[in-house]
């Protein structure tokens, strides 16, 4: 009787860390990022988000946060982006730092997202000319 409830348990154990890795879509934001699909980017947009990009710095809807983002990438088409770090402030707020290469320019990446729900959504990213 107690056999199957300790399978029952490790299963569940088990489940629960690939349950919390999945919360953190960092990985996705890379990939968009390295790929400028502005559209996979803004998919993980909160209803406003906090762009700061070389010529402009302002707060947007999701759909204008994709538009701004679109231009940006075809003014700085990127040739590589990398995470250098990640982390956690507090239990609803990540972030993540990275580098993003386009032609002569390299730019700093900030990206700081918060708990929405269920799920981790960009409050805000700002590139930062080096």
């Amino acid at each position: 009787m107690i056999r199957p409830f300790l399978i029952a348990l490790l299963l569940l154990g088990l489940s629960v860390p690939a349950s919390i890795a999945q919360a953190d879509p960092t990985d996705q934001i890379a990939q968009a990022l390295q790929q400028s699909d502005a559209g996979s980017l803004a998919a993980y947009f909160n209803e406003t988000v906090d762009l700061g990009l070389p010529d402009n710095d302002n707060s947007y809807s999701a759909s204008q946060g994709e538009m701004i983002m679109k231009d940006f990438f075809r003014k700085y088409p990127p040739e590589s982006f990398s995470i250098i770090q990640k982390g956690t402030t507090d239990p609803d707020s990540r972030f993540a730092i990275g580098t993003y290469k386009t032609g002569s320019k390299e730019f700093r990446v900030y990206i700081q997202l918060r708990k929405e729900k269920s799920d981790y959504r960009i409050h805000k990213i700002k590139f930062e000319e080096k």
